[in-house]
């Protein structure tokens, strides 16, 4: 980015120039994402990319370096984008399978408004040792730490009973990950039946799939 882009002497001025800076670096990495999803990431040009944000293919120079730049620039809006660790820590007071269901619906609303930009950054992880390492340390791991502190309250209030957070956190956003592959699969159920899904999930982990009358006799 340009050093003349805030080179201005109003504070008013600036902030809007910050705020039309930000929209056009957003619309850029939009267009990428879409067009790394259905192009592929070696297939898509800097001028495809420029014709779809309807910006200067120079323009994006201003913002990123080079194509490899802009997939680290769509890893790090997802990131920036994922409310994950802070709903997690402002929950402790709901239902734990009340909760549930509401972070899968979240979790579902996520991916939905970031579908192309995802499936863009993990179909280009399998080959890229770089980013792969980028997506699993600044998304997965904060997800997963904050899903383990979370899990280590319910215990300690007694909300659910001891289990190995360690194990349980990492199964939470295997789900997540999982379902979000399904869905790139073309998986129809999953989309058009999300809400009877996510409650049979829920029942699953919280009640488990034996039945009642059997646990008792065990």
């Amino acid at each position: 980015m340009t050093a003349h882009f805030f080179d201005m002497k109003s504070p008013i001025s600036i902030s809007r120039r910050e705020r039309r800076i930000a929209a056009r670096r957003i619309a850029i990495l939009e267009a990428a994402g879409r067009l790394f999803a259905e192009k592929g990431y070696h297939r898509t040009t800097t001028k495809d990319i420029a014709e779809g944000a309807d910006v200067s293919e120079g323009t994006i120079y201003n913002y990123f370096s080079n194509k490899e730049e802009l997939l680290f620039g769509i890893m790090t809006y997802l990131s920036e984008s994922d409310q994950f660790e802070g709903r997690l820590s402002s929950a402790l007071q709901e239902n734990p399978q009340s909760f549930l269901l509401a972070i899968l619906n979240e979790r579902q609303r996520f991916i939905q408004t970031n579908k192309l930009m995802l499936q863009a950054v993990l179909s280009e992880i399998l080959v890229n040792p770089e980013l792969r390492q980028r997506y699993y340390r600044d998304l997965i791991i904060p997800a997963i730490e904050s899903m383990m502190d979370h899990l280590k309250e319910r215990v300690k209030v007694n909300q659910i009973r001891p289990l190995d957070v360690t194990l349980t956190s990492r199964m939470f956003v295997a789900i997540t990950l999982g379902l979000f592959v399904l869905q790139v699969l073309g998986d129809q159920v999953i989309q058009s039946d999300w809400e009877k899904f996510a409650d049979t999930l829920a029942g699953i982990i919280f009640e488990g799939v034996i039945p009642r009358e059997k646990v008792n006799d065990t």
